[in-house]
């Protein structure tokens, strides 16, 4: 790797370098006169490209009275080691108190110290410093710099550090190690959470693909202020896949800086358990005022679940399940089952009702796939099936999943309609919650040593 600060920067014989931001900033800059202007205080890019490209350098001068100036990337002629040096006279740069235009994506402010999120290894990180790639007169951002020794070089000790290191062992991972990563898995967080005003689009094909699980844990190691700012840069798939994998603590947070149509609408892009699960912690007037809003068929549906007690089968179950009447050739079931989609993946069982939605038996899709296609899908069904009923308790939804291996078991009423579906996670959820209560009960029992 080239290191620009033993050269120059801009010569015609250098056609793209490496440098750290944290070696450019409070360089000198001076005029075409040689006369002083400033020192570098920021450097702006343009935030819709995959690799951000300068665009303007915001400089400084003064002391305690700071004033800030504005240089555009054409006016800057070269830089090296020393200075920077501009096209352009001293009288032609105009000074202000400040520079505070949030619309802008900069270094110094908007990155460097900064929490973002890492899509590739599905974490958030801070930024140290900013590894820029210089390109026909122009910086990138190459890479951001996570490591302790970008601190240190900001620190202007880097070197001393790795002299002492050096010492004790030259070998050390320590100096041979960069713990560089690439732009392009970089998401950055909106930097005026309020007006939302820089969105970088470009991830968002990575964060749809982060498992639903690791964006919960994103989101929860985020500042507050960054929670918010990452969450109205996603689409509502996204949200929805945070929405859920979040403690009701956070969402109840989350939903506070919501208007009620944006909350409506990730209740009516979660499963229903979910969202039930999180409209009977609330308050009873804010739980109904967002019933209200709702699309009917959805709202009626929830307010059903509403009524069954949370340690009930009936509290535990979800609608989203796949069921079919009889008589309907398996032919047309997988052409169903292909074109249906789902708030969540569903279990790989397929229930077999009567006209009256009676459950008669079940399925799955391998013994769909085995069977005859032109048969009624009642001839693929299983010998039994096992069901509970909506006041059934959860150790006996447990017990019926662990003596059968079921990953999902079918819940109906006392006329044996099919109401929903239980599946092992939602059962999991359910005892691991039981199973912390009842550790915090014997903790607190405990004699004190």
């Amino acid at each position: 790797m080239n290191n620009p600060i033993n050269g120059s920067l801009f010569h015609e014989d250098t056609k793209s370098m490496f440098v750290y931001f944290s070696q450019l900033m409070d360089q000198r800059v001076i005029d075409s006169n040689g006369v002083l202007v400033g020192e570098l205080y920021d450097i702006i890019v343009k935030p819709t490209e995959v690799y951000p490209q300068s665009t303007s350098l915001i400089i400084r001068k003064g002391f305690p009275n700071r004033q800030y100036a504005l240089i555009n990337w054409p006016d800057i002629l070269g830089m090296d080691e020393k200075e920077i040096r501009l096209k352009i006279e001293n009288s032609k740069v105009a000074f202000k108190e400040k520079h505070n235009n949030k619309v802008e994506l900069t270094l110094r402010r908007d990155i460097l110290d900064q929490q973002v999120v890492d899509t590739s290894n599905h974490k958030v990180i801070r930024v140290n410093d900013i590894h820029l790639l210089e390109v026909d007169h122009c910086f990138m951002i190459a890479h951001v710099d996570i490591s302790i020794r970008g601190l240190l070089r900001r620190l202007g000790i880097e070197k001393p550090v790795d002299f002492i290191v050096g010492v004790f062992n030259k070998n050390a991972e320590y100096l041979k190690k960069e713990h560089l990563i690439s732009w392009k898995h970089i998401q950055p967080l909106s930097i005026n959470p309020v007006s939302m005003t820089i969105k970088v689009d470009i991830p968002q094909k990575q964060l749809n693909s982060i498992p639903a699980a690791d964006l919960g844990e994103i989101f929860l190691d985020l500042k507050a202020q960054h929670q918010m700012a990452l969450f109205k840069t996603l689409d509502l798939n996204t949200k929805a896949k945070i929405f859920t994998n979040i403690d009701f603590k956070a969402q109840r947070s989350l939903i506070e800086e919501l208007d009620n149509k944006e909350v409506v609408d990730i209740l009516n892009s979660v499963p229903a358990d979910e969202a039930t699960d999180f409209l009977e912690k609330l308050p009873r007037d804010i739980s109904e005022q967002l019933l209200s809003l709702m699309e009917s068929k959805q709202a009626k549906k929830l307010s059903q679940l509403l009524g069954y007690s949370s340690d009930s089968a009936g509290g535990l179950m979800t609608t989203e399940y796949m069921a079919f009447v009889k008589d309907t050739v398996i032919d047309s079931v997988l052409k169903q089952i292909k074109e249906r989609t789902f708030k969540v993946e569903p279990a790989q069982f397929v229930y077999i009702v009567d006209e009256f939605n009676q459950l008669i038996g079940s399925t799955n899709f391998r013994r769909l796939i085995l069977e005859n296609p032109a048969l009624p899908i009642q001839n693929a069904a299983f010998p039994k099936t096992y069901f509970v009923h909506l006041n059934s308790s959860v150790k006996e939804v447990a017990y019926l999943m662990e003596k059968y291996k079921y990953n999902a078991i079918p819940v109906v009423d006392e006329n044996n309609a099919l109401q929903g579906i239980i599946t092992v996670d939602d059962i999991l959820s359910q005892l691991v919650s039981f199973a912390w209560r009842r550790l915090k009960k014997i903790k607190i029992k405990l004699p004190l040593r």
